[in-house]
């Protein structure tokens, strides 16, 4: 008898899974073992997959290669190393999964020594060790490799290419691309690519032109592309003579809209969406939250017919955004399923005790951190100067392989900073190689805020001679380095220097040079330098200014700073009790009473100012006149004693 029916698209898909699922287990015993295995390392449960592969009747070389794959893409070179040498057999995967482990954790010579002995050569060994050298910045030996390469393919371009854009050489990109013998949809894709991420426009509207063939991908690389540069018209126009529009298309249509606050189009366009998967209700989803409209992105996760992990985080991130976070940790625990992403959301949502305890929570449950977590758990230690938790953070680095990761190595060098210990931040900094402009920064920050001014110097020297790009920190921390020492014609220097670079001068950086000013009591250069500003003076810089004037004894120009500051901000109350100590001591007790009655009035009081020192992992808390601590009158007993010594030296 036949049976006539029809299956749904679904249906067909997962029917198809499940006749291959069957056909690979028949086929070999050991594939279901070796996909648990690789399963584990991918959510990170390193432990696990030991204990399975252990645990294996019998392994073969693709079971060998999991292990080294894993390992490697969990930063854990060195027991990849030791499943490698334990290996019965190797093929050429186990030679190139071992190559590309050493080669994506930073250990180039490690892995040019295995690439050298491998006998028989295949393409994919020479793209490893060439993706392997320009992921690590280094594009010369990368290029030399690749032209001595017996045979090249498309992805050897390709890896080329991608390298010269990420690095800003657009030339040597085009130059390249030229010389290839085969335009495939690939390598056209790659510099289509290339150019939007460069914000090439008509260069890559040109190449997009002169494809004979395009693909999903050459069509939402151009889109990408207009958006970028703000072309939201084009981009638009493009998008509607696309021929067939899958989902990644309408997504990148609706995340450029959302990206210019377009969100009525993007709206009018996820509506228009045939087939909705939930890749495009998450593009909405995100785009809702990143604009800051909390209250419509629930309304539409409550909507959503299918949510994923993506979801769920995403308005765990709009929660943490509102700074709402006790409906954050309500929804954070109600959620059906966690990722390490959900974790980092929540714990940047903390900037205390509360994120060292979930990141311990985090570890417990078997989550295995990864950069934004390590980042942030070292620069809380460092805001509150934890430096033993800071240095079990530290140890943590050194043990995972997380040592060649520039943006943790940089939160350590800050945070060892923060703690005070100059040394140790300056050890970390000196075993960094290829530092890139975040860690040059955080090393100059390190010696400017310790008074090292000369040293803050002299690595911005470093710096330059290194090759690596200046930014708009750089000359920030120069310019506060320069303050704290008095240095104003350096200070005027690297003020000056900012053009070279094409940096703009921001409010931040001038209000630090009319403190440098202040603080060498230049009142009247500082003070022209304000009325000639392109940009409004934050308020910390007036107040700086005021405090200089009441330091060298300015009462003429504090009093004009003074009522032009209060008449704007007449809830500033450092300022009010700043002008009430400027009255005080020239003897104004009429004026100085007035503004502290009407302090006392409107009910304004001085926020207080709290320091904090770890002792034997335990934080003690102080503020002005405290004494809410358990040995407090041990403490102002020593205090006391320390100021009569202070006296008894000074005479």
């Amino acid at each position: 008898m036949y049976v006539n029916f029809k299956l749904g698209s679904s249906t067909v898909l997962n029917l198809g899974k499940y006749i291959l699922r069957q056909l690979s287990t028949k086929a070999n015993p050991l594939f279901p073992w070796n996909s648990r295995i690789t399963t584990y390392f991918k959510k990170g449960d390193l432990k696990n997959a030991r204990r399975l592969f252990d645990e294996m009747p019998q392994k073969n070389v693709v079971s060998w290669n999991c292990m080294i794959s894993g390992y490697s893409k969990n930063g854990m070179v060195c027991e990849a190393r030791k499943a490698f040498d334990l290996m019965p057999s190797k093929n050429i995967v186990s030679w190139t999964a071992m190559l590309s482990g050493y080669a994506k954790n930073g250990r180039l010579e490690e892995a040019r020594s295995l690439f050298d002995a491998i006998e028989d050569k295949n393409v994919v060994c020479w793209n490893s060790m060439i993706s392997g050298y320009v992921c690590n910045g280094k594009l010369e030996e990368a290029r030399a490799l690749f032209d001595v390469m017996p045979v090249k393919n498309d992805v050897s371009f390709a890896i080329m290419i991608e390298g010269y854009f990420q690095y800003g050489i657009t030339r040597e990109a085009k130059k390249l691309f030229d010389e290839s013998w085969n335009k495939s949809v690939f390598l056209c894709n790659a510099m289509l690519a290339g150019y939007s991420e460069m914000r090439c426009v008509e260069e890559s509207y040109g190449l997009f032109m002169r494809m004979c063939k395009r693909d999903s991908a050459s069509w939402t690389s151009m889109i990408t592309c207009f958006f970028r540069v703000g072309d939201i018209e084009r981009a638009r126009k493009l998008f509607e003579e696309m021929p067939e529009k899958d989902v990644v298309a309408w997504t990148a249509m609706i995340r450029g809209y959302l990206n210019y606050n377009k969100i009525e189009l993007a709206q009018d366009l996820f509506n228009r969406i045939p087939d909705r998967d939930v890749i495009a209700w998450n593009s909405m989803l995100v785009g809702y939250v990143e604009n800051g409209k909390l209250h419509e992105a629930l309304d539409l996760f409550m909507r959503m017919s299918m949510r994923d992990i993506v979801s769920w985080n995403s308005i765990l991130l709009g929660y943490v955004q509102q700074e709402d976070m006790t409906s954050a940790r309500k929804f954070f625990e109600e959620m059906p399923r966690k990722d390490e992403s959900s974790w980092n959301t929540l714990i940047c949502g903390y900037l205390g005790e509360e994120a060292l305890i979930l990141y311990i929570r985090m570890l417990q449950n078997g989550f295995k951190p990864n950069q934004v977590t390590l980042t942030t758990v070292i620069s809380v230690c460092g805001v509150h100067s934890l430096q033993l938790f800071g240095r079990g953070m530290h140890n943590f680095v050194v043990k995972n392989g997380y040592e060649i990761d520039r943006m943790i190595t940089s939160s350590l060098i800050s945070m060892y900073s923060r703690c005070g210990f100059i040394r140790e931040a300056n050890s970390v900094f000196e075993k960094m190689t290829n530092c890139d402009t975040v860690a040059w920064n955080a090393m100059i920050v390190a010696q400017a805020y310790h008074n090292s001014a000369e040293e803050a110097l002299n690595i911005f020297s470093r710096m330059i001679q290194a090759g690596s790009q200046p930014d708009h920190v750089t000359f920030l921390v120069l310019l506060t380095a320069c303050a704290h020492s008095g240095l104003v014609s350096e200070g005027w220097k690297y003020f000056s220097l900012m053009e070279q670079w094409n940096l703009i001068p921001k409010p931040e950086h001038y209000a630090t040079m009319v403190d440098l000013l202040g603080r060498s009591g230049l009142l009247a250069e500082a003070f022209e330098l304000v009325k000639k500003l392109p940009v409004d003076l934050p308020a910390y810089a007036w107040e700086a200014l005021l405090s200089a004037c009441r330091v060298h004894e300015n009462f003429e120009l504090s009093n004009f700073i003074a009522q032009k500051l209060l008449s704007s901000q007449p809830s500033n109350v450092g300022m009010h009790v700043l002008q009430s100590n400027i009255y005080s001591v020239h003897g104004m007790w009429k004026d100085a009473a007035r503004i502290r009655a009407m302090l006392q009035q409107q009910q304004l009081k001085k926020e207080l100012g709290w320091s904090w020192i770890e002792i034997n992992g335990h934080v003690s808390c102080f503020s002005y006149n405290d004494k809410s601590h358990t040995q407090s009158n041990d403490i102002y007993r020593e205090l006391e004693r320390l100021a009569v010594l202070v006296q008894e030296v000074g005479a």
